[in-house]
């Protein structure tokens, strides 16, 4: 089940760039587009006539026409126009879908209309800021999206997953503090005077020692940004003077495309060596750290896939996701409910 009332990453807005762009979001097929008036429109990617595909059709003007017999569409969803006759019959439109660009991302609500609240987008406002050099990409995960945000969310892998980059033993040893909100989970790991993952250590030059930490928020349903960094130990960093470290943020939309696939928008973000090409090489190094990740979880789906009836058990590392996992399912139940009322 999917949290539908709530918004979803379809796309970087570049994605638009090229005409139609396809995505099926909570297995549903939507096609995104902008006119040429610059607004964006998301649609059932079904013409209502014979079903063809919208997303094979093209865009016109500020409109998609159907690649299969020529009708065309508004942002509204609907049908403007149909090339063999003049009336337009009643009915003949498809659903559209409230989308929003913040951040160089497409954002949309998957619920009821009515109920969009732009409010409740995170904002992650170093994407987009001349401050702050990012590193953007986007995967496609063959796995379940809750499998997926419990990965970015679990510190207790990267050891293992992330030997070289990522990983400090420091992950096992600190115990994560959870802050629970009503539509929203935060979480802190602070590691003062050990060894800061190496990937941080390298960029910051720290000598000996560092204090890291590691700060995450989770948004339900599938949205999570992460303050993390380190610097030389003792310099104040904890509290608040960054001057002898590094900052990075990290922005992640993990959007469910079915029960099994996922897509993963990312953004590496950092306020230091904006102009550095050594720094840039540096630190692409994340490219490889987040495909690690998405390895370990498609090879957990295809056994999941082998044994869906297997017993799983927890343990005390799981705490932070099984938090999340709490907040969003009960997100969903309070969802159904009042659907139900």
């Amino acid at each position: 089940m999917y949290l539908k009332n709530a918004w979803y990453v379809a796309g970087w807005e570049s994605h638009l760039d090229d005409g139609l762009l396809a995505r099926t979001i909570c297995d549903e097929p939507i096609v995104f587009f902008r006119g040429e008036n610059g607004e964006v429109g998301a649609l059932e990617d079904r013409c209502c006539h014979r079903s063809a595909p919208l997303s094979v059709g093209r865009l016109q003007g500020n409109e998609v026409e159907c690649g299969y017999h020529g009708l065309r569409f508004d942002k509204t969803g609907q049908c403007t126009a149909i090339p063999t006759q003049e009336l337009v019959p009643p009915g003949a439109c498809v659903r559209s879908y409230p989308v929003v660009l913040k951040n160089r991302w497409i954002w949309i609500w998957m619920g009821e209309a009515t109920q969009a609240d732009e409010s409740l987008i995170p904002d992650y406002f170093f994407k987009d800021s001349p401050d702050w050099a990012t590193i953007d990409d986007y995967f496609y995960v063959k796995c379940n999206y809750q499998s997926y945000i419990d990965i970015q969310l679990d510190q207790s892998h990267s050891p293992f997953v992330h030997p070289d980059t990522l990983g400090n033993v420091a992950k096992l040893k600190v115990k994560p503090t959870v802050t629970r909100e009503p539509r929203e989970l935060k979480c802190e790991r602070l590691f003062p005077n050990d060894d800061p993952p190496p990937l941080w250590a390298k960029a910051a030059n720290i000598e000996g020692k560092g204090d890291s930490w590691n700060r995450w928020v989770y948004t339900p349903p599938a949205s999570i940004m992460f303050d993390v960094g380190a610097a030389q130990a003792g310099t104040g960093a904890f509290e608040g003077n960054r001057e002898h470290g590094i900052t990075v943020h990290n922005a992640h939309a993990i959007t469910p495309e079915t029960a099994t696939t996922t897509h993963h928008f990312w953004s590496n973000a950092r306020d230091f060596g904006l102009n550095d090409p050594a720094m840039d090489e540096q630190l692409s190094v994340i490219r490889k750290v987040f495909r690690e990740d998405v390895a370990i979880c498609e090879a957990v789906q295809r056994r999941v896939n082998q044994f869906p009836d297997a017993p799983q058990i927890d343990v005390a590392m799981d705490h932070p996701t099984l938090q999340a996992r709490n907040l969003l399912a009960r997100l969903i139940e309070e969802e159904s409910q009042s659907s139900a009322a």
